[in-house]
């Protein structure tokens, strides 16, 4: 489990930043290391019942989910205050293609319109286009500001309530994780599948 979060880990902080790279080599990696992981614990099959094994199968599986959250919020307060203390710069993009892309319902189950357009945009010579949500029907050509981090394009200033967000989310991660392994080592004792 360690080997999968360890292989797991790079690869939610690179994606929840936009890093560009082909990551299918961690799929591999996490297979194996599960595979590994299964076939290292089956012997406690004839120490503790099936229930039990699955139960303890499902807390790792929560554990990790709990790591892999607390990476991804420590990457987005990372990005937040990146982005924060260097505002990424701000270029004209001309907006085409906007379209009604589905409804949400409100809290008193009043359907609304999602819209979608194609932004488009030229840094240095070279242009770029990207389909992103957006507030509502634009006639195209028409002109709007934009925000670009590497290869994010950003439709709204960074905001400065994200890097108290984010970093109170990957704190109570950090803690939830720290807590959660605390609590299944003290119970694999209690069972006497550690010592």
């Amino acid at each position: 489990m360690a080997v999968l979060g360890g292989a797991a880990g790079p690869v939610v902080w690179a994606g929840s930043q936009d890093l560009p790279g082909d990551r299918r080599w961690w799929l591999v990696v996490c297979g194996v290391a599960l595979v590994a992981a299964v076939g290292a614990s089956l012997p406690l099959l004839r120490q503790v019942a099936a229930v039990e094994y699955a139960a303890a199968f499902v807390a790792l599986v929560v554990l990790l989910a709990l790591a892999l959250g607390t990476v991804f919020a420590a990457a987005q307060a990372a990005y937040a205050v990146r982005t924060r203390l260097h505002e990424p710069p701000g270029v004209t993009a001309t907006v085409t293609g906007c379209r009604t892309t589905g409804r949400e319902l409100d809290d008193q189950n009043q359907g609304h319109d999602v819209y979608g357009c194609t932004y488009h945009w030229s840094v240095g010579g070279r242009e770029f286009s990207e389909e992103r949500p957006t507030g509502k029907l634009y006639p195209d050509g028409h002109e709007t500001r934009v925000w670009l981090a590497g290869e994010r394009m950003i439709t709204g200033r960074p905001s400065l309530l994200g890097i108290p967000l984010w970093i109170a989310l990957a704190l109570a991660g950090l803690v939830g994780t720290v807590r959660f392994a605390m609590a299944l080592a003290w119970k694999a004792r209690e069972v006497g599948l550690r010592r």
